[in-house]
C-alpha cells in the first residue's frame, strides 16, 4: 500500500510537472488572437488586450491587464474598458465535468452606451402609437369587444413559452454547471446617453457576489454613486433639462434561486439623494424586502417590505405581479405628520401638549387595472381618528378620478391655524398665486362622501358636519352640507363650484341660530341676540377675494325674532318727549330682504315690530365701491324719526333728516311754556331743544346701529 501512495504521488507530480512545461510553451500571443477572432466573430468586434494576459495552473486561471471591447470615440453604441482582473477556478471540479469559478474580479471597468437618434424616435413613436391605440380602444366599444375576442401576448406569456419550449429545456440540460464562489467589480463606472441627449452616469461602483451557486444562497453587495439628466418630454423642443437627479445608491441582499424561485432575504436597499425632486432630508431612505419571487409567472410573495425615511415608515405584505404591475395585501404607515409638512415645504405648528405628533395608516390595499384601491381605512393623525374607504382611477390621458368616504373624529383647527409663517411658505402662495386655468385640464373626477363628529377653532364650533361632493374635472356639484352649529342652529346647504371658470355658487338656509352665543364664539361679544334665520340664493366669480365679492349676485332674506340690544337701556335720553322714558330693548321681528348683482346689494324693506318701536327703511350696500346708503324712519314714543346713514365702511356716518329738526320746531310754541319765561329765554330754549333734539336722535340711531 506504501508503494502504491508513492507511484501515486510521483505520477501526480510527473504529470504536474509536464502541465507545467507545456503551459510554459504556450503561445499567450496566439491565445490572444484567437480570443480576438472569436469574439470579432461572434459579435462584430474583438476583444483587445494591451498586455498578454497570464496563465496559470495551480490554480488554474488567468491574469490579464489593460482589455478593451469596442470603441465609443469611433461611434460604437457599446464599449467596454477594463484596466485590470483576473479569473481563478478551482481544479478538483474539473476532472468530475464541473466548472467552479473561485473567482472572478475586474478592475476599474468603464461600460459606455449611446442610443441612436433613430432608435430613440422610433421608441417614442411607438409610446404615441401605443397611448393612441389605449384612448381608441377606450373610446370604441367595439374595439374593445375586438381586444376581448383576441387575447394579447404578455411577458408573462412569453415567459412561459419560454419555459415550456423542449429545444430550450434540452440546451439547458446539456448546458455544463458553472458554480461561481465569488464576483467582485472594483471602483467601476457606467456612462449611457440616449437619442435625446438624456444621460444615467454610474460612478464609484462596487459590486461583490458570493456563493452564486443554484440552490444555494447567494450574498451579494453593492454601492455607486448615480447622476440622472433627464429631459422634459413637452419641453424638448426648447433643449431644457429638470435639475439632474443625483444620489448614493447601496443594495445588500441574500438571495437563493432554485428554478424558476427566486427567494430574497435580508434584503436592503439605501438611497440617498443628493439632488434633484427628493430632498437631501429624505434620506437615507432604505427599502428591506423579503419574499419569493416566481420568474416563470413574473409573480412574487412578499413577506414583508418596509420603505424608511427619517420621517415615515411605509410597509406592505401581500402579492405582487409584474406583468401586468399589481398588488394585493396590507398596507401600514406610521411617521410624524410635521415632519412630512416640512419635507413638502409646509410650517405646521408643533404638537399640542399631551398630543403625540403622530400619522398612522392601516388599510387593505389593491392595485391593478390603473387604480389604486384602499379599503378598511383605519387613520390616526395626532388626536384625530379617521375611518373610510379610497380608490383612485388612474386611466391613461384622462383626469384623476377619486372616489372616496369617510368619517372623521372632532377637529381642533387651533392646532395647526393659523400657519406660522415661513419663507417656503409664501413661496408655496406665490406658487399657487400664479396657476392659470390650463391646470384645469388635470383636476379630478371626484365623488366624495364626508362624515366629520366636529370641527373647533377658537370658540366656534360646528357639529354632526356631512358632506357630499362629485363632479368632473373641475365642475363639482356639493349636493349635501349640513352642520349643527355649536352656538345652537343649524346649516343645510347646497353649491356648485366651476373651478376651471372660477365660478360659484351656494344655495342654503341657515336657522333656529342663537345669534348672541354665534357672536361671542366668534370673539364680538353680545351686542346683539336673537334667534335668527338666513336664506341665501347667490353666485359669484373671480380668482381672488375682490373679484368674488364684486361680483355676488342672487337674493337671500335675513329674519331674527325676539331681537335684543344690550345698548338700548344706556341710549342717551335727551331727545324732547323722550327724556325720563324707557326705550325697548327687545324687537319682536326684524326682516331684511335683499337682492344682489354684480357686488350692489339693495336692501328692501328693512321692517323693525316691537310693542314700543316700529321702523321701516331701505339700504344700498356697495361691495366694489365700500360704501353704503340708508334711510329709515324710526316710530316710538309718539315719534317719527327719520334717520341717514352712509358713507365708506371705514368711517360710516349717522345723522337725522333735518325735516326731524323741523317738525320739532313746530311744536316750539307749547313747549316754550315750560323752557322760557320770556323772549330771551324762548330763544334760547329754542336753540337748546333743536341741539339737543338732533343730538338725542343721533344718539338714538347710533345706539340702534352701532358706532
Amino acid at each position: 500500500m506504501k508503494r502504491f501512495l508513492l507511484w501515486t504521488t510521483g505520477v501526480l507530480l510527473v504529470i504536474a510537472a509536464a502541465l507545467a512545461i507545456v503551459l510554459s510553451q504556450i503561445d499567450t500571443a496566439f491565445v490572444v488572437r484567437q480570443i480576438a477572432d472569436a469574439t470579432a466573430k461572434a459579435t462584430g468586434k474583438p476583444l483587445v488586450f494591451e498586455n498578454a494576459p497570464q496563465i496559470s495552473f495551480f490554480p488554474p486561471g488567468v491574469r490579464f491587464g489593460q482589455a478593451r471591447w469596442g470603441q465609443s470615440d469611433q461611434g460604437d453604441t457599446l464599449a467596454i474598458s477594463v484596466k485590470g482582473g483576473m479569473a481563478e477556478l478551482e481544479f478538483m471540479p474539473l476532472l468530475s465535468g464541473t466548472m467552479v469559478v473561485r473567482e472572478v474580479r475586474l478592475d476599474n471597468p468603464v461600460v459606455m452606451m449611446r442610443q441612436s437618434e433613430t432608435a430613440s424616435a422610433a421608441d417614442d413613436k411607438a409610446d404615441d402609437v401605443n397611448s393612441d391605440e389605449g384612448e381608441t380602444a377606450v373610446a370604441s366599444p367595439a374595439s374593445a369587444d375586438i381586444s376581448k375576442d383576441t387575447p394579447k401576448a404578455t411577458p408573462k406569456d412569453a415567459a412561459k413559452t419560454v419555459s415550456a419550449s423542449p429545444n430550450q429545456a434540452t440546451a439547458n440540460a446539456q448546458a455544463p454547471a458553472i458554480e461561481l464562489k465569488r464576483l467582485v467589480v472594483r471602483q467601476g463606472s457606467l456612462h449611457f446617453t440616449d437619442g435625446r441627449g438624456q444621460t444615467l452616469d454610474l460612478s464609484d461602483l462596487n459590486l461583490s457576489v458570493e456563493n452564486l451557486r443554484p440552490g444555494q444562497e447567494a450574498v451579494a453587495q453593492c454601492d455607486f454613486t448615480f447622476t440622472a439628466n433627464l429631459v422634459d418630454k413637452e419641453k424638448d423642443s426648447k433643449a431644457k433639462a429638470s435639475t439632474p437627479l443625483s444620489g448614493n445608491l447601496a443594495l445588500s441582499a441574500k438571495l437563493r434561486y432554485a428554478p424558476p424561485q427566486l427567494a430574497l432575504r435580508q434584503t436592503s436597499l439605501t438611497l440617498s439623494p443628493l439632488s434633484g425632486p427628493l430632498p437631501k432630508e429624505a434620506g437615507p431612505m432604505q427599502l428591506n424586502i423579503e419574499g419569493n419571487a416566481d420568474l416563470n409567472t413574473l409573480s412574487m410573495h412578499v413577506a414583508k417590505c418596509w420603505l424608511t425615511t427619517p420621517q415615515a415608515r411605509l410597509g406592505l405584505q401581500g402579492e405582487a405581479s409584474f406583468s401586468p404591475i399589481a398588488f394585493t395585501g396590507n398596507l401600514e404607515l406610521d411617521g410624524s405628520l410635521r415632519k412630512l409638512a416640512a419635507l413638502a415645504g409646509q410650517t405646521l405648528k408643533p404638537a399640542p401638549k399631551g398630543i403625540s405628533d403622530d400619522l398612522k395608516i392601516k388599510s387593505r390595499l389593491a392595485y391593478g387595472n390603473n387604480s389604486l384601491n384602499l379599503s378598511d381605512i383605519s387613520a390616526r393623525v395626532d388626536d384625530i381618528d379617521l375611518r373610510g374607504q379610497l380608490r383612485l382611477g388612474m386611466e391613461p390621458k384622462t383626469p384623476l378620478s377619486i372616489t372616496a368616504e369617510a368619517q372623521i373624529s372632532a377637529i381642533n383647527l387651533d392646532n395647526y391655524l393659523p400657519l406660522p409663517e415661513s419663507d417656503k411658505n409664501q413661496t408655496a402662495n406665490d406658487s399657487k398665486d400664479k396657476k392659470t386655468a390650463e391646470d384645469a385640464s388635470s383636476l379630478p373626477d371626484i365623488n366624495v362622501r364626508a362624515a366629520v363628529a366636529g370641527i373647533r377653532q377658537g370658540k366656534l364650533q360646528i357639529k354632526d358636519v356631512q358632506v357630499i361632493a362629485q363632479g368632473l374635472r373641475g365642475n363639482y356639484k356639493i349636493s349635501t352640507f349640513n352642520c349643527v352649529l355649536g352656538s345652537g342652529g343649524t346649516v343645510r346647504a347646497a353649491g356648485a363650484a366651476n373651478i376651471p371658470a372660477s365660478a360659484y355658487a351656494v344655495n342654503g338656509t341657515a336657522s333656529d341660530v342663537n345669534l348672541g352665543a354665534l357672536l361671542e364664539s366668534l370673539g364680538k361679544g353680545r351686542p346683539v341676540s336673537g334667534l335668527a334665520r338666513l336664506d341665501v340664493d347667490l353666485t359669484m366669480s373671480g380668482k381672488n377675494t375682490t373679484a368674488l365679492q364684486n361680483s355676488l349676485s342672487g337674493k337671500g332674506e335675513l329674519e331674527v325674532r325676539q331681537m335684543h340690544l344690550e345698548s338700548m337701556p344706556a341710549l342717551p335720553a335727551n331727545v324732547p318727549g323722550i327724556t325720563g322714558k324707557p326705550l325697548p330693548d327687545t324687537f319682536d321681528l326684524v326682516r331684511v330682504p335683499f337682492t344682489a348683482k354684480n357686488g350692489e346689494i339693495n336692501a328692501s324693506p328693512i321692517t323693525v315690530s316691537s310693542s314700543g318701536l316700529n321702523a321701516r327703511g331701505q339700504a344700498k350696500i356697495s361691495l366694489p365701491r365700500q360704501n353704503v346708503e340708508a334711510t329709515a324712519n324710526v316710530e316710538t314714543l309718539g315719534m317719527t324719526v327719520p334717520v341717514i346713514v352712509k358713507g365708506p365702511f371705514s368711517n360710516i356716518s349717522y345723522s337725522v333728516d333735518p325735516r326731524f329738526a323741523l317738525d320739532i320746531a313746530k311744536k316750539l310754541p307749547g313747549l316754550l311754556q315750560d323752557t322760557g319765561k320770556n323772549a330771551g329765554d324762548s330763544a334760547k330754549g329754542a336753540g337748546t331743544l333743536l341741539q339737543n333734539g338732533a343730538r338725542g336722535a343721533e344718539g338714538l340711531v347710533r345706539g340702534l346701529f352701532g358706532k
